[in-house]
């Protein structure tokens, strides 16, 4: 069991990387214990942090896991840190981490310390990296997570951006009936590739794009994406073209494990050659009753507030409603 350090100055960190299956436990009772200091009701499993510590071609664990232990007792670990990257824009590369430490241990500049440790390890890494314009170190925290709020704030970084969560309590379903010259299709395998094509052009003018996973190589992966629910998704034609759509979607093991009855409206998309015709509110109309025809009580979707469709506006006004906020935070990066 580990035990607080009864200092009050900054205790000496050593780090090490991930190095197999067996370290799985150890960062699952670190984040539950993490979680617990925040407040924070999510139940997370093994199979969870097993699936984002995976090898693969994107991810080294033990490069980009980062165990923080104790440097007069290494066996007492108290947090960890996952970094890693992303192409945004084709000038800008933003090098991301995030972290879980043990509340017993947050003071005395713990967690500034985890920070600048794996700020050294990403400036290493990125050593390696094609040169672009602009690097940016980049955190993310939802709004229950102070402690980790106040430590990026403590080390430079500023924030961005704010994402609101947003959920639809079903019950009555707005009326929006879709507009004149729209037609809905039931989706299609022949579909596909065009849906991939609209949701990768509207990927591109978000502020949280990822240029990677974009690539023609990454079309196989979306296609066999065993979260997709073509079933419930709505998608407005014009002729041959794709004009609008909502990729309504239900996951039903999420439900059985957390006992609810959730539905989620993504990827809420209109091209601008049709929008203010009232096709986004009718596609979301259609998409909350097939959810709610299938037993969905309550339905989420996550949106920029600062989105330059005025999508927050547009949601707030069908009736979804904040519940929580994410704060995204960047700090340049000199190499």
């Amino acid at each position: 069991m580990n035990h607080p350090h009864p200092s009050t100055q900054p205790i000496p960190l050593v780090y090490r990387g991930v190095s197999g299956e067996q370290d799985y436990p150890l960062l699952l009772e670190i984040n539950r214990s993490s979680r617990q200091a925040d407040h924070d009701p999510e139940l997370i499993t093994l199979a969870q942090i097993a699936e984002g510590c995976a090898p693969s071609p994107e991810l080294d664990p033990a490069r980009q896991i980062l165990i923080a232990c104790l440097a007069e007792d290494p066996e007492i670990t108290i947090g960890y840190t996952h970094l890693g990257w992303y192409t945004s824009r084709a000038d800008t590369r933003l090098y991301y981490q995030y972290s879980r430490l043990r509340g017993e241990y947050r003071a005395g500049g713990v967690w500034e310390a985890m920070i600048r440790q794996t700020e050294q390890r990403i400036r290493e890494i990125a050593q390696e990296h094609p040169p672009v314009a602009q690097h940016y170190f980049q955190g993310w925290a939802s709004d229950n997570q102070r402690d980790w709020i106040k430590t990026l704030d403590n080390t430079g970084y500023q924030v961005v951006r704010r994402f609101h969560n947003m959920l639809y309590q079903l019950g009555d379903v707005p009326e929006h009936p879709l507009p004149r010259g729209f037609e809905i299709r039931p989706v299609v395998p022949e579909h596909m590739r065009l849906i991939w094509e609209a949701q990768k052009e509207m990927n591109q003018g978000l502020f949280e794009n990822v240029v990677e996973d974009w690539l023609e190589e990454k079309y196989p992966n979306w296609l066999e994406d065993p979260s997709h629910t073509p079933q419930f998704w709505q998608i407005a034609w014009v002729g041959d073209q794709i004009a609008g759509m909502v990729l309504a979607r239900i996951d039903d093991k999420e439900n059985q494990e957390r006992q609810r009855n959730y539905g989620y409206t993504e990827h809420i998309y209109v091209r601008p050659a049709w929008r203010k015709r009232g096709l986004a509110s009718a596609l979301i109309a259609r998409s909350l009753q097939v959810l709610k025809e299938r037993g969905i009580l309550e339905v989420e979707l996550g949106v920029d507030a600062e989105n330059e469709s005025a999508a927050f506006n547009l949601y707030q006004q069908m009736g979804y409603k904040t519940f929580s906020i994410d704060t995204w935070f960047r700090k340049p990066m000199n190499l």
